[in-house]
């Protein structure tokens, strides 16, 4: 397992920094942050990802951002450092699926060396909200290769250039940006996110869908609503910024056909009027991957108090009525942590990262479970040339609006069935799967991220035997397929599904456990 260790101890020496009132506080100058934001929202109609039909965005329901924060401990060269990075994206693509070094994560890395050749590679962090109505992206030169069909919208390989570039310059500016500060830490409640896979009383589970029939049992899994958050601090006192750490994928507005950063377009507008204008806010999402802000259970009662709350705004699943009501539970969580928190600021904090590569064992797969996903490719194999065929005969079928709908996602389902076969050739050669994951100590705090959609019962494990006061887990910090659990695998909904995932039960205790050592190494020599 590849490693690398990044540690701060406290310097014996101080200097404090001129031009800021850190003296005044007793604050030294040894604790240095940096924030950054931008607008990456694409000019032109790109193609939106999150689902397995194809959409060209019709517009822009809100901007796209993305977030820096930068963060140094000591000085001159041998000060530690860490860039993290958060952004309204489906996922941060880093080589892990195709082997490809022209990636969202490394491309953004290669950039910053250049222009910040002090920081390495590793201490540069990206992760998604999430969002499933944000720009799709990759390598490929047109909509063609990841939907079958041609379509008018900027190709993904020049929509990843433009993504690097624009993440690249707000991470430098971040860490010009760097100045003397402090931190502080507590945890809210919010109802945001909700387990989404219902079980029937068969023992089959399945994603969303109706519950209100004989047939339904329960819901598969456990929900996290702490809000974990970390607030900065300049040298005069005054609030930066705040870390927002919660068990929510971002995906309220998940079938719009407009760009949106979803309910976290709305949380900073809503926390922006309650603690000023200029202050930064980094959302994380914490482990999610069985979760959603959809509510399944008392979904009438819900919207009805969203009709009450915000009359004349939409209202029901999907709507902005929804995502205004998660903007105020977060900012009520937010708001009911913030009064004790200048109180409490660090000025001086241990400071540690550690990144480690970890080989972590696939998700095997059977012979039968390979003839299953190519039998179901081919029937969507089938589908799919028919509607080509059809669109040969009948040109006018594109004067329809979204009449690419169907056969996109036929071209999907048939590729999405013949990723496993190739993966099942891939274990046999490589039976174990390297991952990228970070744990960064500030203070009594600690961030561990990984690049999966994340089953929550993983994150409560790590959370539930983690030494630090709290534990914020980050995930989509990478490509982002989904790990599940054993329960969840046995139930068979969507998430757990072979050609949904790389990783299997196995590799997911493995994950916990090394990144728990991880962690635990963080506070080693502490009792």
């Amino acid at each position: 397992m590849k490693k690398y260790l990044i540690l701060f101890l406290p310097a014996a020496l101080l200097v404090l920094s001129a031009g800021f009132s850190a003296g005044n506080t007793g604050a030294p100058d040894n604790f240095k942050i940096g924030w950054a934001s931008l607008d990456i929202t694409p000019d032109q109609p790109v193609l939106l990802s999150g689902q397995f039909h194809a959409r060209v965005s019709e517009g822009i329901m809100d901007p796209l951002t993305v977030t820096a924060l930068a963060l140094e401990s000591g000085s001159g060269p041998s000060s530690e450092k860490t860039i993290m990075i958060s952004a309204d994206l489906v996922v941060i693509t880093d080589g892990t699926r195709d082997g490809s070094a022209d990636n969202l994560r490394d491309n953004v890395r290669r950039i910053l060396q250049e222009s910040i050749p002090e920081l390495r590679p590793e201490q540069i962090i990206l992760n998604a909200t999430h969002t499933h109505s944000g720009p799709l992206y990759s390598t490929g030169a047109d909509a063609m290769e990841a939907y079958g069909v041609e379509l008018d919208a900027m190709p993904p390989a020049e929509c990843l250039s433009f993504l690097s570039e624009r993440i690249a310059i707000v991470a430098e500016r971040a860490w010009n940006n760097r100045r003397v500060g402090g931190i502080s830490y507590g945890q809210g409640q919010a109802v945001v996110s909700h387990n989404r896979l219902q079980v029937d009383l068969s023992g089959n589970s399945n994603m969303y869908g109706n519950v209100n029939r004989p047939e339904f049992s329960h819901m598969e899994g456990f929900e996290d609503h702490s809000v974990n958050l970390l607030f900065t601090w300049d040298g005069s006192r005054n609030l930066t910024g705040v870390l927002i750490n919660l068990a929510a994928p971002s995906q309220v507005s998940e079938h719009e056909y407009r760009l949106s950063a979803d309910f976290w377009h709305d949380t900073r507008i809503e926390l922006r009027k309650r603690l000023g204008k200029d202050i930064f806010i980094f959302p994380q999402c914490s482990a999610a991957g069985d979760q959603s802000p959809h509510v399944m259970v008392g979904a009438g009662a819900e919207e009805r108090m969203q009709r009450i709350k915000f009359p004349g705004v939409e209202s029901g699943r999907g709507s902005l009525a929804r995502r205004k009501q998660i903007a105020i539970r977060i900012s009520d969580a937010v708001t009911s942590v913030f009064p004790y928190m200048r109180d409490h600021i660090e000025w001086d904090p241990v400071f540690s990262h550690r990144m480690e590569v970890m080989e972590l064992s696939r998700r095997l797969m059977s012979k039968e479970d390979v003839e299953g996903a190519i039998s179901e490719s081919e029937q969507w194999r089938e589908r799919y040339e028919q509607l080509l065929l059809d669109l040969g005969k009948n040109p006018a079928i594109k004067d329809k609006p979204r009449w690419y709908y169907e056969i996109s996602r036929s071209f999907s389902r048939m590729s999405w069935g013949q990723n496993v076969s190739r993966r099942y050739e891939m274990e046999k050669v490589q039976p174990l799967l390297p991952v990228e994951a970070h744990v960064i100590r500030i203070g009594d705090i600690v961030i561990a991220t990984n690049p999966f959609e994340l089953y929550l019962d993983y994150g409560m494990r790590i959370k539930a035997r983690s030494p630090a006061v709290q534990t914020f887990i980050v995930q989509l910090a990478g490509s982002g397929t989904y790990l599940p659990t054993s329960r969840s695998i046995a139930g068979g909904a969507y998430g757990a599904v072979p050609a949904s995932t790389l990783i299997g039960p196995e590799g997911g205790e493995e994950f916990v456990e090394k990144t728990l050592e991880m962690i635990n190494n963080a506070w080693q020599g502490e009792k």
